[in-house]
């Protein structure tokens, strides 16, 4: 027992300060994360080969590592805020589609490319099986971090609405029963990988009648309480006028603040050589950055490339990528963890990043529904089309033979992602579904407690009573 305690105090202890140099010892503990070992173990044939081995990085080459994936960071930074998402805003406009159908669709759906192209490489590159540790992972991540980031950054109180949440979650929490089913067996048929991706067909018919499903569900209580209420309604009228009339003064207060920032948001990318000493530092530094971004992507805030918009998107979800691919290779040669804490942080992390880009951008914009749309999104996504397309091109490519993949885990994964979901729609329900700091403070603490229950399990300190 106190060996384990001590493992289990190192573990953490890398949670907290990853650059530690104590040595974790390998239990090979085939338990709710090892696929994540699994998966770590085939970087090798995800990634190419480091220059630098592990005693030059630990002499000073590391800081070439660093400068990398701050510099990614960045690189992500600025695809999305200047390309992705003005695309998005394009998007929007023509397809008339309001901002939670475009966060839980086009904004999830490109956030979670740097997914669907490890995906692909895992499959026909690396040839390793996806776990079932891997997915609930990376969906904590988008879920209570992603989410928790975006309260705390955004720039003023947003209020949620519950249609979205609701409409999101009861579509992810019917493909996650469905992956399940089909994880029972370590197999992946090729009408199974069909039936996923047609599920997501599904949600994106939903979503084109999204409007017209959302007015008749809410019609229905609408009238249920209008009969009761009597003469109560011009007292709630009368309050309710109250209430937006400040609402209104706050919004014409906010208005002129917001506005000049909207101006400067609009503006296109430029190349003019700036005025000041730091910005031309600042011009320098970001230049290897911007020049291909604006050769290679049209920039849809100038008048005559609105019409290119669909090429501004589809070529920001390429650079979100490659940024992305550089950022997780050269994390994952820096920090040198244990494989099965790799996998729950860095890992799950490393490729949500664009959608934590993208959704504390629009968040600070006010558009709290498209923010938690879109983290929702990307995990339908990421199991109905990021997982089961991969697996049915490799069935087609190789004549219909299934996809193997691990169910180890399956029980205690599937419980401690729906107890996070619960939660969160607790919580969201207790902030009476507005996007404060209570809310984001509250998403970490959530995260930090999945983490911690995650390694207890890797480290048998809590055994999970069912395995499956």
């Amino acid at each position: 027992t106190q060996r384990k305690c001590n493992t289990f105090w190192k573990h953490l202890t890398l949670l907290v300060n990853p650059w530690t140099t104590t040595a974790v010892p390998k239990h090979g503990l085939y338990t709710l994360h090892a696929q994540w070992a699994l998966h770590s173990e085939d970087l090798s044939g995800e990634y190419p080969e480091d220059i630098f081995s592990v005693e030059e990085r630990r002499r000073g080459w590391v800081v070439l590592h660093i400068s990398g994936m701050m510099y990614m960071f960045v690189s992500l930074a600025i695809v999305c805020d200047e390309f992705f998402v003005p695309a998005l805003g394009v998007i929007i406009d023509k397809l008339e589609i309001s901002d939670d159908v475009a966060g839980a669709t086009f904004m999830a759906a490109g956030g979670s490319a740097p997914e669907l192209f490890t995906s692909l490489i895992g499959v026909f590159i690396a040839h390793s099986n996806v776990g079932i540790g891997t997915i609930v992972g990376s969906a904590v991540f988008n879920i209570l971090f992603v989410i928790g980031m975006c309260a705390l950054f955004s720039r003023e109180v947003l209020r949620l609405t519950w249609w979205p949440l609701f409409r999101d979650i009861s579509f992810y929490i019917v493909d996650l029963i469905l992956l399940i089913i089909f994880f029972l067996d370590n197999v992946i048929m090729w009408w199974e990988s069909m039936m996923l991706v047609a599920s997501y067909t599904l949600y994106v018919i939903f979503m084109k009648f999204n409007a017209q499903i959302e007015y008749i569900i809410c019609l229905l209580p609408t009238l249920q309480e209008d009969q009761p209420a009597g003469g109560d309604g011009s007292d709630e009228s009368s309050s309710g006028e109250e209430d937006s009339d400040e609402d209104d003064s706050d919004e014409d207060d906010s208005e002129n603040d917001s506005g000049e920032d909207e101006e400067n948001e609009e503006e296109p990318l430029s190349l003019e050589w700036p005025d000041t000493r730091r910005k031309q530092v600042t011009y320098l530094f970001l230049l290897p950055i911007v020049f291909p971004l604006w050769l290679t992507v049209p920039d849809v805030r100038k008048q005559n490339s609105r019409k290119f918009f669909v090429f501004t998107f589809l070529g920001s979800i390429l650079w979100i990528a490659i940024f992305s691919y550089l950022m997780v290779w050269w994390v994952g040669e820096t920090i040198g963890i244990s494989e099965e804490i790799m996998g729950l942080t860095i890992l799950a992390a490393g490729t949500s990043i664009p959608d934590l880009i993208t959704s504390v951008i629009v968040a600070r914009k006010g558009l709290g529904d498209m923010a938690v749309s879109s983290s929702v999104g990307s995990n339908i996504f990421d199991i109905t089309v990021g997982l089961p397309l991969p697996w049915l091109i490799y069935s087609f490519i190789h004549g219909l033979v299934p996809v193997a993949v691990s169910s180890n885990g399956l029980f205690c994964a599937i419980v401690l992602l729906f107890l996070m979901l619960l939660f969160v729609i607790i919580s969201i329900a207790s902030c009476k579904w507005k996007m404060n700091k209570t809310l984001g403070f509250t998403m970490f603490l959530l995260y930090f407690i999945f983490l911690v229950l995650s390694v207890m399990l890797e480290d048998r300190i809590i055994v999970c009573p069912v395995s499956v």
